[in-house]
């Protein structure tokens, strides 16, 4: 694999065209054809508290706008944010950005208390070539924090619930394993010499008191099974390329069953079906 670093800004990196761990969740929990048009989640406030508040802990990140108003509920507030995020800027209410800068001072000092220090480079992007029997796919990442020479990462969550068993679920509905996947194999093709011995760490952190945060590193199962997904995604989108076909949900008629957990309910076994 080839990579490099690409100096550019977020809006500028979101711009790009390559494939990223983004479009691989879409192409895996949706299909290619989803992937393929982009589509994605509206903005909402707790995104958009998640991106100002990885702002001011990594030092870098989407800018944000502050809007003097208690609310958007207002006309002048409401065009005041849409001014702002059509300007590619997130709008933020003035008391709110008081909270948020709480919240990103919790955060290190927490991370201080565990010896990590961001004195790394934050959001760092990373463009590189994943090779499959398809054709090359150029590829891109934006790491959160990365210390390049130790070749560690570390990927800030904002979640309303960072205990062990809740970030479990979180981290398999919102495709954490691919995206850890492909971080490091943007990072093992910056530098091969980090290839096998590259450090990753989520830090979950809960923005409301007590602001506390766990921060957990993957387990051999967790990165076996997100390097699986990862290369099976990169591989179909690939094909699509090569194809020039963009599968949805299938041209056929698809069955549809009721799921085991409704036939518990009722009392009949999945042997009824």
């Amino acid at each position: 694999m080839t990579a490099r670093i690409l100096n550019v800004s977020p809006d500028a990196y979101h711009e790009l065209p390559h494939f990223s761990s983004s479009t691989a969740k879409v192409l895996l929990a949706k299909s290619a054809l989803h992937a393929k048009a982009g589509v994605g989640k509206k903005p909402t406030k707790l995104m958009d508290r998640g991106a100002v508040v990885h702002r001011l802990v990594l030092g870098k990140g989407a800018d944000y706008e502050v809007v003097n108003a208690k609310d958007f509920k207002t006309n002048k507030a409401k065009e005041d944010r849409d001014k702002i995020r059509a300007a590619g800027k997130v709008p933020v209410l003035v008391d709110d950005l008081e909270d948020y800068h709480t919240v990103a001072e919790r955060i290190r000092v927490q991370l201080a208390d565990r010896n990590i220090v961001l004195d790394g480079q934050s959001e760092l992007a990373i463009e590189w070539t994943e090779h499959t029997s398809y054709g090359d796919v150029t590829c891109k990442g934006m790491l959160d924090h990365c210390w390049l020479d130790a070749g560690l990462i570390l990927d800030l969550k904002i979640t309303e619930d960072a205990a062990p068993s809740s970030v479990e679920r979180t981290s398999e509905n919102l495709g954490y394993a691919v995206q850890c996947a492909a971080y490091t194999r943007a990072l093992a093709a910056l530098d091969p010499n980090l290839a096998g011995r590259i450090g990753f760490a989520f830090a979950f952190c809960e923005p409301n008191e007590p602001y506390a945060i766990n921060v957990s590193e993957p387990d051999g199962i967790f990165q076996h099974l997100g390097e699986q997904r990862w290369l099976r995604a990169v591989t179909t989108w690939a094909k699509c390329q090569h194809d020039g076909i963009w599968p949805g949900y299938g041209t056929s008629i698809n069955p549809l069953s009721s799921p085991s957990w409704a036939l518990a309910r009722e009392g009949f076994s999945t042997d009824d079906r």
